[in-house]
Parts: C-alpha cells; sequence; structure tokens
C-alpha cells in the first residue's frame, strides 16, 4: 500500500483566508408564529358550542407556540377540560389573517412561574407597548385578577384533525 504526503502548507488552511463557521440561528427564525400580529384560537366551551380569542403569542422550542392566560379567567378552565384548539394567524385586531389557514392542535396549561416569565420577556420582545396595553384591558375588563400567570402551550397536529364539536 502506497501513501501519498502532501506538503503542510496545502494541508493547512491560511488563517487570513478562512471563513467563520456559520453562527446557529434562533429557534425562532423562520417560525410562522413568530411572523403572526397574532392568533385566533377556537376552543369547545360546552358540547356543542364554541369561543374565539384573540391571543398575542410567541413561539416555543419543539415546533409549539405560547400565549398567556389568567388563572381565574374561564378560558383557562375550559382549556384545562378540554385541551383541543384551533389556532389561525391573525391580524394585529385580532382577526383571521388573509390567506391564513386553520391548525389542529391541543393546549397544555402550565403554571410555571419562571415560563411564564420567560414568555412575558418574548412577549415584550416581539410586541413591545401592545403587551402594556393588552395588561391594561386586562386590568379593565377583570380588575385585580392576575394577567398572565399560566402559560398556554398549543402543540400543533400536522394533518388529521381533532374535532371540536360533536
Amino acid at each position: 500500500m502506497v501513501k501519498a504526503t502532501h506538503p503542510a502548507s496545502t494541508v493547512a488552511p491560511h488563517p487570513h483566508t478562512e471563513t467563520p463557521p456559520p453562527s446557529p440561528s434562533p429557534w425562532y427564525e423562520g417560525s410562522l408564529w413568530w411572523d403572526a400580529k397574532s392568533v385566533v384560537v377556537t376552543r369547545a366551551v360546552e358540547p356543542g358550542v364554541i369561543a374565539t380569542t384573540p391571543h398575542l403569542v410567541v413561539p416555543a422550542e419543539f415546533g409549539r407556540f405560547a400565549f398567556l392566560l389568567s388563572s381565574y379567567g374561564e378560558e383557562a378552565m375550559q382549556l384545562a377540560r378540554d385541551p383541543r384548539v384551533v389556532i389561525q394567524s391573525g391580524d394585529w385586531r385580532g382577526r383571521p389573517a388573509i390567506g391564513s389557514r386553520q391548525h389542529y392542535g391541543t393546549a397544555r396549561i402550565v403554571g410555571d412561574p419562571g415560563l411564564s416569565h420567560r414568555i412575558q420577556d418574548g412577549m415584550r420582545i416581539k410586541y413591545g407597548a401592545r403587551t402594556k396595553l393588552a395588561r391594561m384591558a386586562h386590568r379593565f375588563a377583570n380588575g385585580s385578577v392576575p394577567y398572565g400567570d399560566v402559560v398556554a402551550l398549543v402543540e400543533l397536529h400536522p394533518h388529521r384533525p381533532l374535532m371540536i364539536a360533536p
């Protein structure tokens, strides 16, 4: 067996011509939910009745996304009872965005304060002053009921829809 050797100058790259490795992209880059101004969440209220609510949303890891809820609100209790949801990307007014489609998913209510603060920070980064307006609107509508003390983590189902109404 014959081995070929090369001079060291051709094997080792020159430091001034070496390109730096690409920086890792953030986990939210390219996410549909990072670009959405809001989401419209449709959930089952009782058998045969559905409710639709707009929410500010941030993407979470592993293809999920999250929005804030109050632990004293009806929506958190309804999602804890029946976690099936239909999600659609919305415009800044909370209406379905033109050209968007519905996605079926499952919402899981999480009461972890650390996660809640992380999601609130993400909301401040993404929405800026709109988070203060949302908190103020919540205060006017609900008084001293806490805002954003629980997080709804939504995992989307790719193909088969889950029926909300029987």
